[in-house]
């Protein structure tokens, strides 16, 4: 019989203790919402531990002050979040490979105060860099005998490194490791991981993309940040739950978008953002979201080039275009719970007016049905075939970018 795990599971924690039995730590575990149609990506899985942990929940909540141990993929050691040294142990998975941009970015992250610790450890040569910049080494006990424990131990040694013993499981195992000089430990014969249990704020994945977009033109105003974040009061909730962490309020209460935004500055707000965005689409193609991306800056940039002053509309009406492969839902019921004005509306639906028109134009340039489009047309609005492509290549370029920063 297949056990199901209920929705509403956000994450697991399970408790690490020192040699007194002291609480000093936890490690975040992922649960996935549904089990049995999970395929493991590790990526998305810390990515939507972290946005629980941090932004659902809240990292002080989760952790009641202790710090979190969190498992890192490769990609989230070369490209970590923006992470308080003070509330996370980065825990390096066996399976990422000490190559030399790895221990590069280990000394980085070392050096910007973080603990390292090297996960379910087996000594290898190729270890030795990473465990000359370690501060805990985690051994799996589990299916070893003491005297195999004894042996990794005693290669260990020269590292002069805590010891962390996980999958602990008996009471003779647990005085073992005691003896051969383990400080940490972990596992059910002290106590099984707790799940935390609440529900996600669904985010608005439209405003997420248009937060991305905005945050990417170098003269971004403080106004125009604070409107889009406000539109989404989940989106929202998550930015001032992650602010409203020991790192950000030993300077000042967050009590505002504005002063959210003002905090965390661009860069971290660029981060969090992308991790947010990551961890809601993981269900959507990134090939979608770029080109979404792509189309709405052509419609911008070529209504820029036609003289028209209102070219946010064209972007708005580029990135809405997409929203019924979003949400999976009939573009029309979808627009009706938009406040659009009705001109916007028929350009999306039937390609009306001039925004409609040249969306037209745009889509039959993206599916290469050439005799769709007009040149008699674009030329009365100062676009020849030249600038069609030359905008085109911009806008992937742009999107490109973006994209790389949300993934990455």
């Amino acid at each position: 019989m297949t056990t199901t795990v209920p929705s509403n599971i956000l994450l697991a924690r399970q408790p690490i203790y020192d040699r007194q039995l002291n609480l000093v730590a936890y490690e975040l575990l992922f649960r996935p919402p549904h089990p049995s149609d999970w395929v493991w990506d590790g990526d998305v899985a810390t990515s939507q531990l972290v946005i629980n942990a941090f932004a659902e929940i809240g990292i002080d909540q989760v952790c009641d002050g202790k710090t979190a141990f969190i498992n890192f993929t490769h990609k989230w050691v070369v490209n970590p979040p923006p992470f308080d040294a003070q509330h996370v142990t980065v825990e390096i998975l066996e399976d990422v490979e000490p190559g030399p941009e790895v221990v590069k970015a280990v000394k980085a992250l070392r050096a910007a105060g973080f603990t390292i610790a090297l996960d379910d450890f087996e000594f290898a040569p190729k270890w030795v860099p990473l465990l000359r910049l370690a501060h805990i080494v985690k051994v799996d006990v589990l299916h070893k005998t003491p005297e195999q424990v004894a042996a990794l131990v005693n290669k260990i040694a020269p590292f002069q490194l805590r010891l962390l013993a996980e999958k602990v499981e008996d009471y003779a195992m647990l005085e073992a490791c005691k003896e051969l000089g383990f400080e940490l430990f972990q596992g059910f014969f002290l106590a099984k991981p707790q799940n935390l249990h609440g529900t996600p704020l669904p985010t608005n994945r439209i405003v997420v993309m248009r937060l991305l977009a905005e945050l990417q033109d170098p003269e971004v105003s403080v106004n125009n940040l604070e409107d889009i974040i406000s539109n989404d009061i989940a989106l929202s909730t998550k930015l001032l739950r992650i602010c409203n962490t020991a790192r950000y309020t030993t300077q000042s209460k967050i009590d505002s978008i504005r002063r959210a935004v003002v905090l965390l500055g661009l860069q971290t707000l660029r981060q969090w953002s992308s991790l947010i965005a990551l961890s809601r689409m993981s269900d959507k193609p990134s090939e979608l979201i770029c080109l979404t991306l792509a189309r709405a800056k052509m419609m911008e940039l070529l209504a820029g080039a036609s003289g028209r002053s209102d070219t946010d509309v064209y972007f708005t009406v580029g990135m809405f275009s997409f929203i019924d492969a979003f949400f999976d839902q009939p573009k029309e019921a979808l627009l009706k719970s938009l406040p659009f004005e009705e001109h916007i509306n028929q350009a999306l639906l039937q390609f009306e007016g001039e925004t409609g028109t040249l969306l037209r134009y745009v889509i039959a340039h993206e599916r290469g049905e050439w005799e769709q489009i007009d040149w008699q047309d674009l030329a009365a609005r100062q676009i020849d075939e030249s600038l069609f492509e030359q905008t085109y290549r911009e806008s992937l370029i742009w999107a490109t970018g973006i994209m790389q920063s949300l993934l990455d």
